[in-house]
């Protein structure tokens, strides 16, 4: 009988090891799972880390010593300043800015970014902080561009931008060029017809030719919004409700 209790005893204390066990590894699971989606824990001793696009004025530029700055900047310092946090600011193309927020080596990109439904799924975007569109840079002296003859023309634009989306939905292809700077480099050398970009930069680059280029009347219409790394509601919350501030001034 002792044998028999012996073995009904061993029996019982394998089951319940391997019920802690299970409960052990659903446990973890579920630990995993909670740290895959839930936002990442943040020392506050950790910069908070921007970044913009330096070749776009007023927004974001280098000024003579080098340095970043423009109103893209003033923003970000504005949310660093709310979350009581250190900003380091990186430049970086535009192509770059996205996929450098998901990845998580940044915490929030300020670039006139139009937020549309396709860049949310890999983003959090905030409330718009400025209207703003596209129109074209032209030579005064030049064609004026319009939508109904764009097929035939050539136009720089920044790459895979909602700019460059829009040319090719209306039959263009356009001349893609990875920064601003660029495509009007490449239009004062005759090398494209127009360039099609946000109308902020290129009144600035209208006003710096000396009339030489003019730009045409808003093509379209757009919100920008601060691109946020899906894993900082913080972040989010802060550059909300710094925008809110500045809207009721």
């Amino acid at each position: 009988m002792r044998y028999g209790f012996a073995n009904r005893s061993i029996l019982m204390s394998f089951w319940l090891l391997a019920g802690i066990a299970l409960v052990a590894v659903v446990g973890c699971s579920d630990r995993g799972e909670q740290q895959a989606t839930c936002p990442r824990a943040v020392d506050a001793s950790q910069p908070l880390v921007v970044v913009v696009q330096p070749t776009e004025p007023p927004f974001a530029y280098r000024d003579s010593s080098g340095e970043i700055v423009g109103r893209d900047i003033d923003l970000a310092r504005r949310i660093a300043a709310k979350m009581g946090r250190r900003l380091v600011v990186e430049g970086a193309e535009f192509t770059e800015i996205l996929p450098r927020l998901t990845v998580g080596t940044a915490d929030m990109g300020i670039a006139t970014i139009s937020i549309t439904a396709a860049r949310q799924k890999d983003v959090d975007f905030s409330r718009p902080y400025a209207m703003g569109g596209a129109c074209f840079l032209y030579w005064k002296d030049g064609t004026k561009p319009r939508m109904s003859q764009i097929a035939s023309l050539r136009v720089g634009v920044e790459t895979d931008t909602v700019e460059d989306l829009y040319l090719c939905r209306h039959g263009c292809d356009p001349v893609r060029f990875l920064n601003l700077v660029d495509a009007i480099a490449a239009l004062r050398n005759n090398k494209v017809d127009a360039v099609f970009s946000d109308v902020p930069h290129l009144e600035v680059a209208a006003k710096e030719s000396g009339g030489r280029f003019v730009i045409s009347p808003p093509v379209t219409c757009d919100r920008y919004g601060i691109a946020v790394n899906k894993q900082r509601p913080d972040v989010l919350a802060a550059a909300n409700a710094v925008i809110a501030e500045g809207d009721a001034k």
